[in-house]
């Protein structure tokens, strides 16, 4: 389920990702009440079997059933469920409409697991699902040549550095050649150092603005709220000092002491 807005005093329009239909909007009466049999499955980012009925031109949920429901797991973070949304966005402009999307769901299904679960870094899934939906909406870059840059316009390896062309360093070519060929079970079980993470992040999202001329909202949020959430200089020093036991004077026997022995101004 992409997305649940509320209409009407009961009732919801909801955006589903379905494995026969791609992306489909249905109205689903009466899901916003409690007790009601579509309740579950008709709610942000759940998961499970819709049943639908086409009325003129639009489709209605007659039935439903949530095998599972990632929202508890995406909004203990700000970040998770941001990132969710982008997702939901990405879906809604990549995926088929009224056409079967088996690998897109299990993309999806799969990222939202890893993200709900913080099983994998948030760079990592945007990086794999912005990549992986523009390879199979037939965006594939083609990654073979020995360019040092890769232009996000034609999607090509090229050997100098321009407007709309992205440094490729060797391991952010080789993680998104991964990405991009690598059976769909596997493309998310790799790891790279954090400025190589950050540097295939960019690109990937660098390369997707070029292909779809389109600039998401819900983008630009996520990375607000990770901009909030990333640690300051300050904090990152304190905590290698922890790490490193520098200035301590320890050993300690409790937080509270601890933390007095940080704040102890040196002498």
């Amino acid at each position: 389920m992409l997305r649940a807005a509320g209409i009407k005093e009961n009732d919801r329009l909801i955006t589903a990702l379905t494995e026969r239909l791609g992306v489909v909007r249905a109205f689903a009466n009466g899901a916003k009440r409690p007790k009601s049999p579509l309740h579950g499955a008709c709610q942000p980012f759940a998961h499970g079997e819709l049943e639908l009925t086409r009325r003129r031109d639009t489709y209605v949920v007659t039935g439903a059933q949530a095998r599972g429901v990632f929202f508890e797991g995406l909004a203990s973070e700000l970040s998770r469920l941001a990132l969710a949304g982008y997702f939901a966005a990405l879906c809604e402009e990549l995926c088929p409409k009224e056409e079967p999307a088996p690998e897109h769901l299990r993309l999806i299904l799969n990222a939202l697991h890893f993200l709900a679960g913080g099983l994998r870094a948030q760079r990592l899934l945007k990086a794999v699902v912005e990549l992986r939906l523009l390879c199979l909406a037939g965006y594939m870059p083609d990654l073979s040549g020995d360019g040092a840059y890769l232009d996000c316009a034609r999607g090509v390896l090229v050997p100098d550095a321009g407007q709309g062309k992205a440094l490729l360093t060797p391991p952010v070519r080789e993680a998104m050649r991964f990405i991009c060929e690598a059976p769909l079970e596997r493309a998310f079980r790799f790891t790279l150092p954090e400025k190589e993470m950050q540097a295939l992040s960019f690109v990937t999202q660098t390369y997707l603005y070029h292909q779809t001329g389109r600039r998401f909202e819900e983008l630009g949020y996520w990375e607000g709220v990770m901009r909030d959430e990333t640690p300051n200089a300050v904090t990152l020093q304190a905590i290698s000092d922890v790490e490193q036991r520098k200035g301590l004077h320890g050993p300690f026997d409790s937080v509270e002491a601890l933390m007095k022995d940080l704040n102890v101004e040196d002498t």
